[in-house]
């Protein structure tokens, strides 16, 4: 039986030395991490190079949520699967067995790991542009499992803008929808800052509403990501 923490583990090990190779990795804040205890992490995600700079940063294992179409990619889709990702609807129509996979996390004191922009920003392609709107699935997953946020940001310092290597039509053969096959841009980093925030405490959130509480702690987490990216540029600038 696949072992998720252990195959995760395993590709951290073989692929974070040949990572910190091509990326030059500042990491800010890392004390912020709770060192055990269930934990969703929240980041912004302008690059499909993400997760990987994540996870070589991050000291735990980390069940990612992904778009749903990700698990349609030769190989890709098994790696992904044995290393405990989440498939997630693009659409934000969440599959009872997505939320009963989240569930498991959740009761196993592990962590979850979501981009609440999903691919908006690289669909828009503007990588001069700051954060797009958030999806608040993640607020509601930690108000109705009791669960505290570390918020993250990666803030480039140095990276190169290509076009994407996979042609559209190839793209659209594997399944991909429709925006993603037209993306026409990617970003490369070649150094980042990684900045963890202080944990978002869901028990501030209990006494409102489900909808009044996942839409403020959506703007929470969001003005705390602001916050660390304004401290990032001017650490990178420094």
């Amino acid at each position: 039986m696949n072992d998720p923490v252990k195959t995760f583990n395993q590709l951290k090990s073989i692929v974070t030395p040949f990572f910190n190779m091509a990326v030059n990795t500042v990491v800010h804040g890392i004390h912020n991490v709770p060192p055990s205890g269930k934990l969703i992490i929240v980041g912004n995600h302008r690059s499909d190079m993400d997760p990987f700079v994540v996870s070589a940063t991050f000291p735990r294992f980390i069940s990612w949520v992904a778009a749903d179409y990700t698990f349609r990619i030769p190989l890709f889709k098994d790696l992904i699967s044995k290393a405990g990702c989440i498939p997630m609807a693009i659409d934000s129509k969440v599959s009872m067995s997505s939320i009963k996979m989240i569930q498991q996390v959740f009761k196993r004191g592990e962590v979850l790991g979501i981009f609440p922009e999903g691919h908006d920003y690289m669909v828009r392609n503007d990588f001069t542009k700051g954060m797009v709107d958030f999806h608040e699935g993640f607020s509601a997953f930690s108000i109705r499992n009791k669960v505290d946020i570390t918020p993250f940001i990666i803030t480039p310092i140095e990276e190169t803008i290509s076009d994407i290597p996979i042609a559209p039509i190839l793209r659209a053969f594997m399944g991909l929808p429709e925006e993603v096959c037209s993306i026409k841009k990617r970003v490369t980093y070649k150094k980042v800052l990684v900045s963890y925030g202080k944990k978002i405490d869901h028990r501030d959130y209990l006494n409102y509403s489900l909808e009044e509480g996942m839409k403020k702690i959506s703007n929470d987490t969001k003005e705390q990501m602001l916050e660390l990216q304004a401290q990032a540029k001017l650490l990178a600038g420094a």
